[in-house]
């Protein structure tokens, strides 16, 4: 292969990298929402381990960083050497190779390092693979060894043969792969609510639908975030809450049978602030509704009946087992957060939620669209034929 087709390939290579670590950037700021990974993929393992985030930030990721290096490999691989007449007649290092290609080998070099010490960090510390994770990794791989074969190639020259692209046409095929997977998750088709959470869904609502776990401190962090935005809507939210009570929490079922026994005395939302805000116990949960005056004879019957425990499997088969991720699994429009997401992302669920149906693109137009796209850039960014 002459020593521009190892240039152009390493470029190429570099680009997928961008686009792969674009991915999973967006995949790392939002897991649940994600179509790249699924949340019981190796991409999860692997994001969930200690190399995911950096200073606590969903934004500082491992991905944001790969996203940066790879970039600027690719800016380094658009530089070319001048005219070497010189650096031959004097010989040493100089008549080999200059600066540019030197540089690029071992900046490449070092991310092949990285992508080893990565991929091992999976099989050996982890034992789950990210695909994601091993298309960049393997691209780096194989990066470092086409730029070796660039820097063989060009032993010697006294110029550095160009890319067949110019570096505008480079420039803008890698915008356009990491653009591609940000773009996605704003023009994509909604994912499906599944039909028996829909069916609850008021028309010309913001519908909100939530399960939690009174015991549960991700639940008790996600009340915190989303109990103010409720208020401030008001009545353009239609909210419910159901209960999953986890049998790893002792006071959970309890906290979740007073809740629905509140309810059945018209207090059911006082009784879960009460819930959500105390250190949950037998005596507090008895203290919580001796507080809210509940009937105290009704109450206690209520805990008991068989039609509590009737209405918790209900809540139960909402989400059964085989699709249940874990708590708090909250349904806001057509978005579904597992976990607890950011006050902006929170936010934008809301407003999308208010608006009407936007206009969205299945997987294959996008795809279609995007590499349309970047073939137009490779065309309209080609250089006059190389040497």
């Amino acid at each position: 292969m002459r020593a521009w087709g190892w240039l152009l390939c390493t470029q190429i290579l570099l680009c997928v990298a961008l686009g792969a670590s674009a991915a999973l950037y967006v995949h790392y700021l939002d897991p649940a929402d994600s179509d790249f990974c699924g949340l019981r993929s190796g991409c999860e393992t692997v994001r969930k381990s200690g190399l995911a985030y950096f200073l606590g930030s969903s934004y500082l990721s491992l991905p944001f960083w790969s996203m940066l290096a790879h970039a600027l490999v690719l800016g380094l691989s658009l530089r070319r050497g001048k005219e070497r007449s010189a650096a031959l007649a004097r010989g040493g290092l100089g008549a080999l190779w200059s600066v540019p290609e030197l540089t690029l080998f071992l900046t490449t070099g070092l991310g092949a390092v990285i992508a080893l010490m990565l991929i091992a960090y999976q099989a050996l510390a982890l034992g789950a693979f990210c695909w994601l994770c091993m298309l960049v990794d393997g691209t780096a791989l194989l990066s470092a060894l086409t730029a070796f074969a660039w820097l063989r190639a060009v032993r010697g020259m006294a110029e550095l043969p160009a890319s067949p692209l110019s570096a505008g046409g480079w420039l803008s095929i890698a915008a356009l792969s990491v653009a591609g997977p940000l773009v996605w998750s704003v023009v994509r088709s909604p994912a499906a609510v599944p039909r028996p959470i829909s069916a609850l869904y008021q028309p010309g609502k913001i519908n909100v639908i939530e399960f939690a776990d009174f015991e549960c401190p991700h639940c008790r962090r996600m009340y915190k975030a989303l109990h103010p935005l409720l208020a401030e809507y008001g009545e353009r939210v239609a909210f419910r809450r159901f209960e999953r009570p986890l049998e790893m929490h002792p006071n959970a079922e309890h906290a979740a049978r007073a809740a629905l026994c509140a309810e059945a005395q018209g207090k059911g939302a006082a009784m879960a602030d009460r819930l959500f805000t105390v250190e949950l116990s037998a005596e507090s949960i008895s203290a919580a509704a001796e507080g809210l005056r509940l009937d105290p004879l009704g109450f206690d019957r209520c805990l008991d009946s068989a039609e509590t425990t009737a209405i918790l499997q209900q809540h139960a088969a909402l989400l059964p087992d085989e699709e249940f991720l874990g708590l708090p699994t909250t349904y806001v429009g057509g978005v579904r957060f597992l976990g607890v997401p950011t006050e902006t992302a929170l936010r934008d669920a809301f407003a999308r939620a208010e608006r009407p149906p936007r206009a969205s693109l299945s997987g294959p137009v996008y795809a279609g669209v995007l590499l349309g796209l970047i073939a137009l850039a490779g065309w309209f960014g080609r250089r006059a034929p190389h040497r």
